[in-house]
């Protein structure tokens, strides 16, 4: 008999938030509100007669503006939620990656946390530990699995995250856009188990932003909007809908922008590193140092692909770029990339505005995104700042009496 392990449903869902716009002062309130009384409230309706099957083994994208329901459709198959109406069905066993840190207890050990979450999986300490090596090592915290997770960065709980949702060997596995912390060569290792998830026949509900990555992971995409779905169907069709709907146009990193990746990886960079000179890794750098950013691009099996245009940008720590160029604006030939090659670029920075910055790269040509790394490679420029980034020009203060 075929198993339904996989399988996920939800049947006519709707979900309403409740909305209190009162402030409980004092303990009166705060009792006459647990019996309704003086107190205004609303609803708001976060998802409305949502309907879909997802089969065994199928990678389906939830795509859609801000708000649209995509992360409250996770919550409701990772049970986190429970619909106000209709039926979400789910069979076997669920990993999700959602929120950072979530099933995380702050003052619990890495390994501490491991064995826990595996517990609450349903899986005993004897195979837990011997997942344990491999969930360490997969997300490159080996060193740091005896630390209290409330010492992590955001980074490590993603890598921790995401190595143990995917090492328990999960049926279903649900992805709301967490990537996005982690550095560029964790973010291929991520796609690389995802992929391998799929090709072994799991199922996989993947919230995103990025069009590349949608394309790249999924084969079926579902468009909610307003917490309804406006379309459902193969994932080209529905992204090209979904961008010529929005101009074009996707939803934007706010202040403290986190690193993205995108492009279809025909070629890609396999490797990339910030030195100084003398070819230390570096982050840092003082005026007149160079800025050396030393890449090796590979691309996939097949033909020599021409006239590759690599670029480079550099953008604040809220995401506005200061300077951006390429290869091709610069006079320098165009990449032929046949196998594996070297690439570099020597950036001399004069920093107006010393402070913290956020490098990105590009490889481009023939029409095509082939790697993008934005907002990837943090760098400090250090010196004295030269302006003054704001002048007074003049200030009146006003008060009654005066």
């Amino acid at each position: 008999m075929t198993s339904n392990r996989g399988t996920v449903s939800f049947a006519r869902v709707g979900l309403n938030y409740r909305l209190y716009r009162d402030r409980n002062v004092t303990l009166m309130q705060t009792v006459m509100n647990l019996f309704g009384r003086g107190t205004s409230r609303s609803w708001f309706t976060a998802l409305s007669d949502v309907s879909f099957r997802f089969e065994p083994g199928e990678a389906v994208a939830l795509i859609g503006a801000n708000g649209a329901g995509k992360s409250t459709s996770l919550k409701l198959l990772a049970g986190i939620y429970r619909p106000t109406s209709g039926t979400v069905f789910t069979e076997g066993r669920i990993a999700s990656l959602l929120d950072l840190g979530v099933g995380f207890h702050p003052e619990l050990t890495g390994s501490e946390n491991v064995m826990l979450n595996g517990a609450l999986l349903g899986l005993s300490q004897g195979e837990m530990k011997t997942l344990m090596p491999g969930i360490a090592g997969f997300a490159m915290l080996e060193r740091f699995m005896d630390t209290p997770v409330k010492y992590y960065s955001a980074g490590m709980f993603m890598r921790l995250g995401f190595s143990l949702a995917t090492s328990v060997d999960p049926d279903i596995l649900l992805i709301d856009e967490v990537l996005a912390v982690g550095d560029a060569e964790f973010q291929g290792r991520c796609y690389e188990r995802i992929r391998g998830f799929r090709e072994r026949g799991k199922t996989i509900v993947f919230v995103s932003h990025d069009p590349a990555a949608v394309r790249s992971l999924c084969e079926r995409a579902v468009w909610l909007d307003a917490g309804r779905v406006r379309m459902d169907g193969p994932a080209e069709t529905v992204l090209s809908e979904y961008l010529a709907a929005s101009g074009g146009r996707v939803p934007k990193p706010g202040a403290g922008v986190t690193p993205r990746e995108w492009g279809t990886r025909e070629v890609f960079f396999e490797k990339v590193s910030i030195s100084g000179t003398d070819g230390t890794p570096a982050c840092e750098f003082r005026p007149g140092e160079p800025v050396h950013v030393n890449t090796v691009i590979s691309k996939v099996s097949g033909p020599a692909v021409g006239n590759v245009i690599l670029g480079y940008s550099l953008h604040r720590p809220d995401g506005e770029t200061v300077l951006a160029g390429n290869n091709l604006e610069s006079g320098v030939p165009l990449l032929t990339v046949t196998g594996e090659r070297n690439a570099s670029m020597i950036l001399r920075l004069q920093a107006l505005e010393p402070g913290n910055y956020l490098l990105g790269i590009s490889l481009t040509g023939n029409g095509t995104d082939y790697h993008w790394q934005d907002y990837m490679y943090p760098l400090c420029l250090l010196g004295d700042r030269l302006p003054a980034p704001v002048t007074l020009e003049s200030v009146e203060f006003r008060s009654d009496g005066l």
